[in-house]
């Protein structure tokens, strides 16, 4: 029988209360929801990756992640309207 993952609990430092999670994707950031669940911290799932393309993957981590906050019980967030100032701020960045 394969027991359960045993998790040390997670500690929010000073006087904070919640915490705001960026995701790219449910997948990417899953174990480190489960292990705040577990911990009992307060977070909302916040969602914000203008590089994502096409329009149509980044429509697919968006409903993945609404899917698994809605599992969990999470918060969820997203900032869809910063799109265009994304591509604004990222217009004629080369990589080296």
């Amino acid at each position: 029988m394969v027991s359960a993952i045993e998790r040390k609990s997670l500690a929010l430092s000073g006087e904070h209360k919640r915490v705001r999670l960026h995701s790219c994707c449910a997948p990417c950031s899953g174990e480190a929801m489960k292990a705040m669940q577990a911990s009992g911290i307060d977070f909302t799932i916040f969602l914000y990756n203008p590089n994502i393309h096409p329009l149509k993957e980044y429509a697919l981590r968006k409903n993945e992640s609404i899917r698994f906050a809605q599992t969990f019980g999470m918060l969820f967030a997203d900032a869809d309207d910063d799109r265009d100032n994304g591509f604004k701020r990222a217009k004629g960045i080369r990589s080296q």
